[in-house]
């Protein structure tokens, strides 16, 4: 603003910049770096970090791309939040090559950006979670060349990925694949169980299910809860009501939604199972589970709890 005698710094032009990346002006925000070396000031991080996440947001990759190399080319060095702005961008609009290019340039620049568990989670559930789960496959198997190993979130969002988008044969690959780097088995199968359901395939998945208390291995929360309710909803009370057993003879009845006691109390009842129903109202009471409502008047309706 010569007309005035003022001349305007870096930061003034990195806060108008900043506001222009916000609104997705790009082009504007491009002249205006263009311009700041036109006129003897010099970009800062700041600058290039502020376009480069602007581009992103944008959709507009491959500039954000060379923005990025061309930001690294003037000597700066990216920290790891400018890779993780980056990452996000990439992630975002599922490009898998530029992915692992970018875990792979991490992995170069040392300075504490080489990727981590957190880094593999992210990408691993941006790509699951957009419906391309084979793609998030290829991120593990770089993960694992890294000798990085996959917590459970990771192995849980890979597993009900495949089985949403079909792909139960490649789901159970992965279990045994990363059960032999220390991944829980339990965890492992209680999601295929609860993936499995979630698609429709639930003969299939009580039969996972048993042979998961057969062979010993601890069914999850969420497993158990979700296997008993759908077994009542498909009107097999009884078979609901043997199976909440076996699971409380192998003491995974803690494992069990309380409103679940709920609804088996009430499906029982209803369909005049009165000895189960009083036998398993009495449990409830001896394990102080309170009845949730609205089954409590359901329940008092029915008029079977007289025979406590």
């Amino acid at each position: 603003m010569p007309e005035f005698n003022l001349h305007l710094d870096t930061t003034a032009y990195n806060v108008v910049i900043r506001l222009l990346c916000e609104k997705g002006d790009m082009d504007m925000g491009h002249k205006l770096m263009i311009e700041i070396g036109l006129i003897d000031l010099y970009l800062d991080m700041r600058t290039y970090f502020a376009m480069v996440k602007g581009f992103c947001n944008a959709g507009r990759l491959e500039e954000a791309c060379e923005l990025f190399q061309a930001m690294k080319g003037q000597g700066f060095s990216p920290n790891v939040v400018a890779y993780f702005v980056l990452l996000e961008g990439i992630c975002k609009h599922m490009s898998t090559r530029k992915a692992l290019e970018l875990l792979g340039e991490m992995d170069k620049s040392g300075r504490n950006c080489s990727p981590n568990v957190i880094t593999y989670t992210f990408e691993i559930k941006s790509f699951c979670e957009k419906g391309q789960t084979i793609k998030a496959l290829r991120i593990l198997n770089r993960m694992e060349a890294c000798q990085c190993v996959p917590n459970c979130i990771i192995v849980i969002t890979l597993i009900t990925g495949l089985c949403v988008e079909g792909h139960v044969k490649k789901a159970c690959k992965l279990i045994d694949r990363v059960t032999r780097r220390g991944v829980s088995n339990s965890d492992c199968y209680s999601s295929l169980v609860f993936a499995l359901i979630r698609i429709n395939k639930r003969d299939v998945a009580e039969k996972l299910f048993r042979k998961m208390l057969v062979s010993g291995a601890k069914p999850s929360a969420i497993a158990c809860s979700t296997m008993i309710r759908e077994i009542c909803r498909e009107g097999q009370v009884l078979d609901s009501f043997c199976l909440y057993n076996e699971i409380e003879r192998m003491q995974y009845f803690s494992s069990i939604n309380t409103e679940i006691y709920s609804i088996l109390l009430v499906v029982l009842c209803q369909q005049s199972h009165s000895v189960e129903a009083t036998k398993l109202a009495r449990l409830m009471l001896r394990k102080r589970i309170r009845l949730e409502a609205p089954y409590d008047e359901i329940i008092m309706e029915a008029n079977v709890l007289t025979t406590l």
